[in-house]
């Protein structure tokens, strides 16, 4: 007769709370190193699309270039001319269809007019209907995927229910003071600031490529306002820019000491100041001043878009002197290593 042996049971101790700890705390060290990899992979891939976003606006400027022989004015004065270079820009980011719409909110021989009734509270039905369509849209490639400001910028006590895109990117009209000491190369405004045409987007002018004799791969014509912890509204409000709020007054001279109206949504910026600075001066303390500084929320720097339609990152700590050379299209200095 056959005899079943028996078999040998082992029981496993269970994880004491010691070693259960020790787990949970390697867990939390792997965590902790990853994360930092992660959110950089995560600003790497936002950085890319930024700088994609100006490379979009590069082909565009290009396109126009090809089409017109020249530039777009970067702004124009006058209640009859509703557009910036962002609205001319449009049709040429496959948004005709924004495009259209915007000339249809303009009307005939008015502007697009996001305060039909002052400064007094609006409600949705003081908007005609074009205009309409137009609060809350937001065109991706003016949209820097990095910034924290919120996309949308409220229009305030008159419609806090609605607004305009808060657009992160700005023509570049040139740099204050001239590289090469020109005095007609700017006036000052009625806030302060400096207004210039030595750069590539102009008010009420067009330039086109053989105007740019320092080199389009040494002019910046588009730089990155973002918006940073300090100065997140800087240039980005008053109707997007690209809605093109209407210039006031007339420019009739370039010459230091000329008083002349704000830069409402102009979308244009004269450059003063270094990127991302701790500081501003009048000159570029509120949204209508002329010389807002280009400011980002990714490390280090901000993204600016070149003549050539090639991009760059230009780094906070770059010389103040060698990037108002950058701003100028003619002054025909040398341009060191960047």
């Amino acid at each position: 007769m056959k005899t079943i042996k028996g078999v040998r049971r082992t029981d496993r101790p269970a994880f004491t709370l010691v070693e259960l700890l020790v787990v949970i705390a390697i867990i939390g060290v792997l965590v902790g190193l990853l994360l930092p990899a992660v959110q950089a992979a995560r600003e790497a891939a936002r950085r890319m699309q930024c700088s994609n976003n100006l490379k979009q606006i590069g082909l565009a400027l290009h396109n126009y270039h090809d089409s017109f022989r020249k530039f777009p004015q970067g702004a124009r004065y006058g209640l009859t001319e509703p557009n910036n270079w962002r609205f001319t820009l449009l049709p040429y980011l496959e948004q005709q269809a924004v495009f259209d719409l915007a000339k249809a909110a303009q009307g005939a021989g008015t502007r697009i007019n996001f305060y039909p009734k002052g400064n007094t509270a609006h409600t949705l039905a003081d908007y005609n209907v074009y205009t309409q369509q137009l609060l809350n849209l937001v065109i991706p490639a003016y949209a820097c995927p990095s910034s924290a400001t919120p996309e949308i910028y409220t229009i305030s006590s008159h419609f806090a229910a609605f607004g305009t895109q808060r657009v992160s990117y700005a023509g570049i009209m040139g740099a204050y003071p001239d590289p090469m000491g020109r005095s007609g190369a700017f006036y000052k405004t009625q806030y302060g600031s400096y207004a210039t045409n030595n750069g590539g987007l102009l008010i009420n002018e067009d330039k086109a490529f053989r105007d740019i004799t320092d080199g389009t791969s040494n002019t910046i014509v588009v730089g990155e306002q973002s918006g940073n912890a300090q100065f997140p509204t800087r240039a980005a409000n008053y109707h997007s820019g690209w809605s093109g709020y209407a210039y006031t007054g007339t420019v009739t001279t370039w010459k230091a000491g000329t008083a002349d109206q704000h830069r409402y949504g102009s979308g244009l910026t004269a450059i003063y100041h270094s990127p991302n600075p701790s500081s501003l001066g009048a000159e570029a303390n509120a949204e209508w001043d002329s010389n807002t500084p280009l400011t980002s929320y990714h490390p280090g720097g901000v993204h600016a878009l070149l003549a050539d339609g090639s991009t760059q990152f230009i780094t906070d700590s770059i010389e103040l002197a060698l990037l108002l050379k950058l701003s100028t299209r003619d002054d025909g200095l040398v341009i060191e290593e960047w």
